[in-house]
């Protein structure tokens, strides 16, 4: 779509002159108009040409031009950069042009106003207003079919699908899916001709292959194996023989680009020089930093960016450097990556800059190796990203980058730190480096990805601990318990999997003498850093090892007092248990089950029924984690053999009131309650307080108005209808 040859050369006023009249006429000419728009609109259009635009916007909407309609709002919505304020302007606008019933139910199922993008709704609503009966269609569930019908009543569509013919789905889900297909598409030609499609699989594979490139866009080798055997084109063995007769074709057609890497995707071209000037026209385009980089990204895995032509070049060069200007204090990672790609395709200019804004590559640098923002930056980059910016530095500026990197050391990941440490290395700066380790473990400031470095790199601080080779074990331990998030829990739980390495953790107890290991047994025995699992798989470990500090281990056991047995009769465990299968074997699955009827409503963000059954699964598992927790922990008995010399456990106990009133209770387990019988838990605070009291001593209780001075007038066994219940 190009500007109209007539209005080449005219000025804005000329041009609006045009725009107004060609509105007004009866055969309003939308392309060119739209042309026009694209043309000269953006962030550098101004409001003259948002206005343009918005008088366009009305005038398809008085036409009920929609699908022209949906073109200019995608237009404008690019302009607007996805903005989400941009979403109720699109939602006036769509209204206004989808006026009839199922128009509005479209509209209305599309997500404006939502948490969607605005681009993403348009596309929504793009692909609702092709369905009609008989077209045809993609669904990631059922694969391949034809509409059926569209109920604007119940805002729903119905689809013949080959597995599940006339399934209904609603306009959301159906929106947000669904992906309409042509006559021309794989599994259109592979449902209506199976058989001619079967015979081109053997006659011409290399078409096959184009037909799928086509269909679903571009993919590797091994995604067009899975595609086609997913779509049973092929099956398994057939895949051999037919792609290495579809590479021989495709060799010879310059419109197919296939790489050697298998991983690599398979580029299929309109023509050479077509396909490039879309693709740049595309990078051209978008205005946001990240879209940018992400489209050059895309262009580059394409393999679009090879032999860059100079107008082509230039054009990357100056939108790497409008992304650079657009990203910079605000997405340091974003400068990175676009820096990365101009250095890599040779855009700088001879003087150090880049593209029409004149970029400056060494001020760039500069401000990406401030302090914060070089954390920021290497945190969010990806790891071939973030190795190549610590290169180029290292090359370029290796003194700066060394000053400015070593101090973030300890609060980057692990990964990033290995190459931030291999980098510092490179640049020549050990020196600095081991000095400034040394005096952050001195001052035991470590952090767990400093440490586990450390750890799998002990030489580099063998004489720094040579005189006390616990101590770094015992930042290790100590580092176990500090409370951590993200990329320092990572390494949190990978130090805690090297003590658990019987291996590793007895070469570094080797140097120790026998007080030092009996005292960092200790420590690990305290450790809250470890479940009791695996606290007890690391001191099994150091035992078989060192078979004497096994005496230590006994001694530390008889000093520690046991815990108090938790009891419950053999009655309320069966009934705690009954309680549980009940929950795991019928609550939690009819509750599965209203999650997936919920959850073919439709759209989940404002389904109150897919909501209210996924609250009641979590209070389900939370039930079912507390109960499971308790069978562990609580043990079932009979109660023989207990003492009933003093209130406590299995005893009747009477006492007396300020009022003289008597009242009788029979203390049992934890489970354990029953009014009728007096029977309470011993848990209760009534039980709690009894405890340990004979007969004459007086107990402040809880009464009517508070708690109140009772005598015990007397300390029994069980009755027989207590005992009664308890074999019940």
């Amino acid at each position: 779509m190009t500007t109209p040859q007539e209005l080449q050369g005219k000025s804005r006023d000329e041009i609006e002159a045009w725009f107004f009249t060609a509105v007004e006429s009866e055969a309003m000419p939308v392309g060119e108009m739209l042309a026009v728009l694209k043309a000269l609109g953006g962030s550098q259009g101004g409001t003259q040409i948002c206005g343009w635009a918005e008088l366009l916007q009305d005038a398809l909407a008085s036409r009920q031009m929609q699908v022209e309609a949906l073109q200019l709002l995608t237009l404008r919505c690019k302009w607007s950069g996805d903005a989400p304020s941009f979403g109720s302007v699109c939602k006036k606008a769509a209204r206004a042009t989808f006026s009839s019933r199922l128009g509005k139910a479209f509209v209305k199922n599309v997500g404006f106003g939502s948490d969607v993008k605005p681009s993403e709704s348009l596309r929504r609503l793009e692909v609702l207003s092709q369905l009609e009966k008989g077209a045809l269609c993609y669904e990631r569930t059922w694969g391949f079919g034809s509409v059926k019908r569209l109920d604007d009543f119940y805002e729903r569509v119905v689809i013949d699908f080959k597995q599940k013919p006339r399934h209904e789905m609603s306009l959301a889900y159906a929106a947000e899916t669904l992906e309409l297909i042509g006559s021309d598409h794989l599994l259109a030609r592979l449902h209506q001709d199976t058989d001619a499609l079967k015979a081109l699989v053997k006659d011409d594979a290399a078409e096959i292959v184009r037909i799928t490139l086509r269909s679903y866009g571009f993919m590797s080798a091994l995604d067009l194996k899975d595609r086609l055997i997913d779509d049973a084109v092929l099956t398994e063995p057939e895949w051999k023989s037919f792609w290495d007769s579809a590479r021989r074709a495709l060799k010879s057609d310059p419109l197919v680009n296939v790489p050697t890497r298998r991983a690599e995707p398979i580029t299929l071209l309109g023509s050479p020089d077509e396909h490039i000037k879309s693709q740049f026209s595309d990078l051209l385009s978008a205005r946001a930093p990240e879209h940018i980089i992400k489209k050059a990204d895309e262009l580059e895995a394409g393999g679009v960016l090879k032999n860059l032509s100079p107008e082509n070049a230039t054009m990357l060069a100056n939108q790497l450097a409008f992304a650079m200007w657009g990203a910079e204090g605000k997405h340091p990672d974003w400068v990175a990556r676009a820096l990365l790609m101009a250095l890599r395709f040779n855009l700088v200019g001879e003087d150090g800059l880049l593209g029409e804004r004149k970029a400056n590559i060494s001020q760039t640098i500069e401000s990406l190796l401030v302090p914060k923002t070089l954390q920021l930056a290497l945190t969010k980059l990806p790891v071939r990203a973030m190795g190549g910016l610590l290169d180029y530095c290292r090359e370029t500026v290796p003194e700066a980058l060394s000053q400015n990197l070593i101090p973030l050391i300890p609060k980057l990941s692990i990964s990033v730190t290995t190459e931030a440490i291999a980098q510092v290395r490179k640049a020549g700066f050990e020196s600095d480096l081991q000095n400034f380790v040394a005096d952050v473990l001195t001052n035991r400031k470590g952090t767990p990805s400093l440490l586990l470095w450390v750890f799998r790199n002990p030489e580099f601080v063998a004489e720094l601990f040579a005189d006390d080779p616990a101590e770094l074990l015992r930042q290790g331990i100590e580092v176990i318990e500090w409370p951590e998030a993200g990329y320092q829990l990572t390494a949190q739980h990978q130090i805690r999997s090297l003590f658990e390495t019987g291996a590793w953790l007895s070469e570094r107890m080797a140097p120790l003498s026998h007080e030092q290991r009996v005292v960092l047994l200790a420590r690990i025995q305290s450790c809250r850093g470890w479940d009791e699992t695996g606290r007890r798989s690391v001191v099994a470990g150091i035992i078989k090892q060192y078979p004497e500090l096994h005496e230590a281990i006994q001694a530390a056991a008889a000093a520690v007092e046991q815990p108090k047995t938790r009891l419950t009769s053999w009655r309320s465990y069966r009934e705690r248990q009954a309680q549980l299968k009940k929950l795991v074997e019928e609550e939690l699955p009819e509750n599965s089950r209203e999650i997936a009827v919920a959850r073919s409503y439709g759209d989940l963000r404002e389904n109150s029924e897919y909501k209210y059954a996924k609250e009641h699964q979590r209070i389900l598992h939370c039930r079912q984690d507390e109960m499971e927790s308790d069978l562990d922990a609580v043990h079932g008995t009979d109660f023989s053999g207990c003492e009933i010399d003093k209130a406590g456990l299995a005893t009747t106990v009477s006492i007396r009131r300020p009022n003289g009133d008597t009242n009788v209770y029979c203390v049992l387990g934890e489970f354990d309650r029953d009014e009728g019988l007096n029977i309470i838990s011993s848990l209760s605070r009534l039980a709690e307080l009894l405890e340990g009291h004979g007969v004459g001593d007086t107990v402040d209780l809880p009464g009517e108005a508070g708690d109140e001075p009772c005598e015990i007038t007397g300390v029994e066994g069980l009755s027989d209808a207590v005992h009664a219940w308890l074999n019940d």
